[in-house]
C-alpha cells in the first residue's frame, strides 16, 4: 500500500494563507515606520511652507503699511504745496502788498528780496554777445541777459 504523501490544493491554499500572514507581520512594523517618516516629512515641508508663507505675509503687511504711510506724506506734501500757492496767489491779488506798491509807485528802486536782486544787463546779438540796453533796442524779440546779486 502505497501512500501518497501530497498536499491538496485546499492545503496548499492553507500554506499560502499561513505564509502571507506571517510575511504581513513581519513588514507590518516597517510599513508604519515608513508612514510616520512620510508624515514627518510631510509636516517639515507643511512647516517650511507655513513659514515661508507666514515671512511672504509679514513682507506683504509690511509693504501695505508703508504704502499707506506713502499715500499719507503724498497727501501731506500736496496739501503744504496747495496752501503755498494759495497763500501766493493771495499775496498776488491783494492790492495793499509791497510788491504791487513797487509798480504803482514811480520810484526807480526795484524792491528788494531777502536772497536775489536781479537786472537786466543787456541783450544778446547774433553773434552771441552781450549788448547794453539802449532807448531804441526792441526787446521784444531779443534774448535778455540777467545779472543777479545774492543778498541777505
Amino acid at each position: 500500500m502505497n501512500r501518497k504523501s501530497g498536499l491538496s490544493t485546499m492545503g496548499y491554499a492553507i500554506v499560502l494563507v499561513i505564509i502571507l500572514a506571517i510575511v504581513m507581520i513581519v513588514s507590518a512594523p516597517m510599513l508604519v515606520n515608513k508612514y510616520e517618516s512620510d508624515n514627518k516629512t510631510q509636516n517639515k515641508e507643511d512647516i517650511n511652507e507655513e513659514e515661508t508663507n507666514s515671512s511672504e505675509n509679514d513682507y506683504n503687511r509690511y509693504i501695505d503699511e508703508n504704502l499707506i504711510n506713502i499715500t499719507d506724506e503724498m497727501h501731506n506734501i500736496e496739501s503744504r504745496l496747495s496752501s503755498r500757492i494759495d497763500g501766493l496767489e493771495m499775496q498776488l491779488n491783494n492790492p495793499n502788498s509791497s510788491s504791487s506798491g513797487y509798480y504803482n509807485n514811480s520810484t526807480p528802486e526795484p524792491p528788494i528780496s531777502d536772497r536775489y536782486i536781479c537786472e537786466i544787463e543787456g541783450v544778446k546779438n547774433e553773434y552771441g554777445n552781450t549788448v547794453p540796453l539802449t532807448n531804441e533796442t526792441d526787446i521784444t524779440t531779443q534774448k535778455i541777459v540777467f545779472v543777479c546779486e545774492y543778498r541777505r
